[in-house]
């Protein structure tokens, strides 16, 4: 266990643990790093997971620290298939939105009773993963006490509208190429981001560049993703779960987004009864990147607001 000394701003000193902990999905282990400060005895927990063919050591651990440091526990997962979370029955790097919301249930209940007792849980979600909080918080009701959603991608229908039909017409047909093939055992991949020339799910733009940025050096990650994710991706609409979501919500939409339509997360933050929604003026990946101090800096006051009294 590596423990970690920081200051937060006021002059209070809180010391964090990590650790690593498993949990059980559908049957198959799961893994997170845990980040728990020394005092109080049963700090709330924030839940946090990766966006789309990411892993948990993407930018994330940095968000989990700053958490941690302000008396908030973190449990930063991986997705089955991902990271330290990947297995011999899941294909690496499949982008299956329905398996991650299942794995997002299985970490809650996993963090819920740590050392026996009941926690006050955080969702907090990016990109796909800030699509899955909205999801997870309308299934779980009140047993979810807040829930944080940055440049979230929260409709698939949305996402296929601002792109161009050449895109669309290579993501399906690449798609449907792959599921055909899954049945024989076989996997047809595409770049998560592509090339200058060639087709990635992501384009090789400012925001592309950002995501790669994020991968550690150390990582073994692959810049690559079974195409039959992009149909679930096409699908995936957790904009139509939105009313159901009855925690406080912090919806962090980032103004310059070229990924995810920024008119998504305000009709989202309408559906949510009082939700906060608050437009940087940044571009997708910058709340992990360039942005992270405005951007944690509203968040922890929203959790302070939402969850205080620790």
């Amino acid at each position: 266990m590596a423990a970690a000394t920081a200051v937060r701003p006021g002059g209070d000193r809180f010391e964090f643990a990590t650790t690593t902990l498993t949990f059980e999905s559908e049957g198959r282990t799961r893994r997170g790093r845990l980040y728990r400060p020394d005092r109080p005895s049963t700090p709330p927990v924030v839940v946090l997971g990766p966006t789309f063919a990411a892993e948990a050591t993407f930018g994330y651990p940095r968000y989990a620290e700053r958490f941690a440091r302000a008396g908030y526990a973190a449990f930063v997962f991986d997705h089955g298939g991902f990271g330290r979370s990947r297995d011999e029955d899941t294909p690496r790097n499949l982008v299956d939105p329905a398996a991650q919301v299942t794995d997002w249930h299985a970490a809650v209940d996993r963090v819920r009773r740590l050392g026996g007792d009941r926690r006050r849980i955080v969702l907090w979600g990016f990109g796909l993963g800030g699509g899955h909080v909205v999801r997870v918080a309308a299934d779980l009701r009140r047993r979810v006490d807040a829930a944080v959603a940055v440049s979230p991608l929260l409709d698939g229908r949305a996402f296929a509208r601002a792109r161009s039909p050449r895109y669309l017409a290579r993501a399906i047909a690449a798609g449907v190429r792959d599921r055909l093939a899954a049945p024989l055992g076989r996997t047809r991949s595409v770049p998560v981001v592509g090339g200058r020339d060639e087709f990635g799910v992501l384009p090789r733009d400012s925001a592309g560049e950002a995501y790669l940025d994020l991968v550690p050096p150390e990582s073994a990650w692959h810049n690559e993703t079974p195409a039959r994710g992009l149909l679930s991706l096409l699908r995936y609409r957790p904009l139509t779960d939105a009313e159901d979501v009855t925690c406080p919500t912090l919806l962090l939409a980032a103004g310059n987004d070229s990924l995810v339509p920024v008119e998504t997360v305000a009709t989202a933050a309408d559906r949510i009864d009082g939700a906060t929604y608050l437009r940087l003026p940044v571009d997708h990946v910058a709340p992990l990147g360039d942005a992270f101090e405005t951007a944690a800096a509203h968040q922890l006051a929203f959790l302070d607001d939402a969850v205080g009294g620790r």
